[in-house]
Formats: structure tokens, C-alpha cells, sequence
């Protein structure tokens, strides 16, 4: 830890040293985060050995600009990271990572008059609007063309994953590996405030097979093998009135086509997993949508209230690149996939710098199955109701000064009567608990 903190005021030190000359084309940022968080119960009381999943995340971020000159840059930014996620009481360690993890790194170039252009090649960053709904929030080992004409904003990108993301690894993450993809959007703003996007993503993954019984290393597994690709659209409105007061709407639209190889595993001593039978190869095809609804009265601006709604088809999946997964919850952050989330909430700004959150959730199966992917809670279901549960979020943000932001959140989510799985084992009305300290200062 003294060799981190070394390493932090030397960064500062030398950019501080090197941009002090008037006209020196270097910018730079640094960010430094710390979240603790602990969930309780992640097993609804099933296995006392994994009762609490503790986490603990360190991280110094360091964003750098050179202008070569009127059209040419450079870019690095990247960070020191220390991880580590602890099963309690069992001691037993998820994950543990203390390296450097590169973020974005490249060059690019701006042209153009009518249609201002950047083309960037590298590792860069993939983010696209919209609170609700993130159609991709990612870092990207990729090459990117982005235009501008009028009222339209385009964008195009080829990726695919080069290196290994963290010094603490000896190899690309398998989930990764082998996907190459073609991103691309197109945003029109139709009138003030109010904008219509468009996105397509192509995704192949050209990722190693397996066969049954085959021995693997247990960090190497990919259980998933997909070539998907999606389309979809979204509408974003701001509405402003003196009666009214203050209207945020976000209307999502998205479909994804494709075929998938799904794998199991069965883990094995030494850190290995036997391949568990033969893959099943699945045809995918489905639909998914969202609204929020975001209102500020105007005799009462300090509130607001939330309404949302986002449902995914059984056959849905979301392309891995949304960033955001505490969008549906902060602690049962659901992939969208045969999933309906209902959600209701009210804000209310104290002052100019505390800010506090209430939002409730209700999660429900579109179609009833024994299954839920990639949820928090990784539990058996019945797959006779589609009642999967409830939760309640607090969320109090602070914002002491400028560049320092705190937040502190507690979590609570109920199981529903989809749990109900066999007589003897009913987890019908458990809780898990969950809570999370952020700490962030950018300067």
C-alpha cells in the first residue's frame, strides 16, 4: 500500500512539473476511488459458509492528453487498482487483483469543416446516452470514427480485445477473448431537447470449443459462446414548463438475433472444472423495452419522481458492454433477460450539496423458468411462479466540494414466491441485506 501511494504522488509531481510551462500541450486528470460494500445473506440463508461477500476496491486513475499539434493527439489513461472480494466466514477469496489496468491508450486525429470527424485507434472508450438504458459503456481495444453534421452525431467502431486488461493476469479474460464486434449509432436531435439514437452491434465469438470431460483451468472458463447481434432505438425528451415544471423521458427499443454454444462445468480439485456434457446450442431471438419518467413539479423543484419500466423476453440477452449493472437495483442488479423491472422512486436535493434517494424495485420472470441469469442472488427456482422478488434502495450523495463526491447506500432485497423451491427449502419473504460505501475525488 506504501508503494500505491508512492507511485500516486509521484504521478502528480511529475505532470504538475511537466504542464507548469505556459503553453504545454499535456492536460490531465486524476481520480482517486474507494468503495467498501458488504452483502449479507447472498444466499438467502441456504449455505452458512458463503453468508456475506465482502468487497474492497482502491483505485487511482490518471487520464493524460498530448496535443501533437491542431489535429494530431495522443491519449493515456489507466490505473492502479486493488480488489479483493472475501466469502465470510469461510475466508474464502472470489477474487483478488492489485495491478495496473489499462483503460484508454492511442492516438488520434480531428478533420474536417462540414462534418467534424475524430478517428482514434487504441484502447478507447464506447459510451452511449441515456440513464436507463446504457447501450454500451466500455473500453474497447478497437478503432473509432466519429462524425458530426447539423442536428446528426454517427459513429462507428471495429474491436476486438488485444491484451491482457490488468497486469495482474496471465491471460485475456476468456469472456472476452476471440469477440470481435462492429459498433455503430447514429443520433438525431428532431427538435430542442428531444433526440432519437439508433445502434447496431455485431458480435462473433471466435472463442475456443470444448468437449465433455475435458479438464480446464476454472479461470479460464467461457460458458458461453455467442454470435449475436442487436439493433434498437431509443428516445430521449427534456419538456420544461412554468405549470409543469421539469419532464425527463427515456423510451428504449432494442432486438438481438443470433446462435449460442452454453457449456457446464462441474468445479474439480486444484482449481480445474470438468466440461459437464455435451454444449447446448440454442437459436436466439427476442425483444426488449424500457420507459423512465423523470418529473420536477414546478412549485416543488427540489423533489423528483421516478417511474420506470424495462422487460426482456426469455430469449433477450444483453450484449455485456452496458457497463452499468446497478441500473435495475444496487444490490440484485439483474441482466435483463426474461425479466420484468418495475420501478418507483422519489429524489429530493437538500441543498447544492446532499442529495437523497429513495427507489423501489419489483422484479418479475416473463416467462416462469428454473433459472435467472447473472443476478446477484445465484439461486435454484422453481420455475413455476415468475414472482421473483422486491427491493428498496437508499442512496445519500454528498458533495462536499468541488471534485469530491460521497456516496453511501443500503439495499434490501425480498424473495418472492419463485424461491418456493421444494418442501423443507421455501426462501419465500428471505432477505439479503446490502450496503456500499463510494468515495470519489477527481482532480
Amino acid at each position: 500500500m506504501r508503494k500505491f501511494f508512492l507511485i500516486i504522488l509521484t504521478s502528480i509531481w511529475v505532470c504538475s512539473a511537466v504542464s507548469a510551462e505556459d503553453g504545454f500541450p499535456l492536460e490531465y486528470e486524476f481520480l482517486i476511488s474507494v468503495e467498501l460494500s458488504e452483502l449479507n445473506d447472498l444466499t438467502l440463508g441456504d449455505e452458512p459458509t458463503e453468508k456475506r461477500l465482502e468487497k474492497e476496491e482502491y483505485e487511482f486513475e490518471f487520464n493524460l492528453l498530448y496535443q501533437i499539434d491542431d489535429h494530431w493527439y495522443a491519449f493515456f489513461a489507466g490505473s492502479l487498482v486493488d480488489e479483493v472480494e472475501t466469502l465470510e466466514p469461510a475466508g474464502l477469496k472470489e477474487e483478488d487483483i492489485s495491478g495496473f489496468e489499462r483503460k484508454q491508450i492511442g492516438i488520434g486525429v480531428e478533420f474536417g469543416d462540414e462534418i467534424i470527424s475524430d478517428f482514434s485507434i487504441g484502447r478507447v472508450e464506447f459510451l452511449s446516452i441515456g440513464e436507463w438504458w446504457l447501450w454500451w459503456d466500455e473500453d474497447l481495444d478497437a478503432i473509432k470514427l466519429e462524425s458530426s453534421y447539423g442536428d446528426f452525431e454517427a459513429l462507428i467502431g471495429l474491436a476486438e480485445e488485444q491484451a491482457r486488461e490488468n497486469t495482474d493476469e496471465d491471460f485475456i479474460d476468456p469472456e472476452v477473448d476471440g469477440i470481435k464486434r462492429i459498433l455503430a449509432s447514429l443520433g438525431w436531435e428532431i427538435a430542442d431537447n428531444q433526440s432519437l439514437h439508433f445502434f447496431y452491434l455485431d458480435q462473433q465469438d471466435d472463442s475456443s470449443s470444448f468437449i465433455d470431460g475435458e479438464t480446464i483451468d476454472t479461470d479460464k472458463e467461457d460458458e458461453e459462446d455467442a454470435d449475436l447481434s442487436w439493433t434498437g432505438i431509443s428516445y430521449l425528451g427534456e419538456f420544461e414548463d412554468d405549470t409543469m415544471g421539469e419532464l425527463e423521458v427515456e423510451l428504449h427499443y432494442s432486438r438481438v438475433s443470433g446462435d449460442e454454444t452454453v457449456y457446464e462445468f462441474e468445479a474439480m480439485p486444484g482449481g480445474t472444472s470438468d466440461v459437464d456434457g455435451d454444449p447446448a446450442k440454442n437459436r436466439v431471438r427476442g425483444s426488449a423495452r424500457g420507459l423512465l419518467i423523470n418529473w420536477s413539479p414546478a412549485q416543488a423543484d427540489d423533489w423528483s419522481f421516478i417511474l420506470g419500466r424495462a422487460e426482456g423476453e426469455r430469449e433477450y440477452r444483453q450484449n455485456g458492454l452496458q457497463g452499468d449493472s446497478e441500473v435495475f437495483g444496487e444490490l440484485f442488479q439483474p441482466e435483463l433477460a426474461n425479466l420484468v423491472v418495475e420501478t418507483i422512486g422519489v429524489e429530493y436535493e437538500i441543498n447544492e450539496y446532499i442529495e437523497i434517494g429513495l427507489l423501489a424495485f419489483e422484479y418479475e420472470q416473463d416467462r416462469a423458468i428454473d433459472e435467472l441469469r447473472d443476478a446477484a442472488i445465484d439461486f435454484e427456482l422453481n420455475g413455476t411462479s415468475k414472482d421473483i422478488g422486491e427491493e428498496i434502495d437508499l442512496v445519500l450523495t454528498v458533495e462536499a466540494f468541488d471534485g469530491m463526491e460521497l456516496r453511501l447506500i443500503a439495499a434490501e432485497f425480498k424473495a418472492g414466491k419463485a424461491y418456493d423451491i421444494e418442501p423443507g427449502r421455501n426462501y419465500d419473504g428471505e432477505t439479503s441485506q446490502f450496503w456500499k460505501i463510494e468515495l470519489e475525488y477527481v482532480f
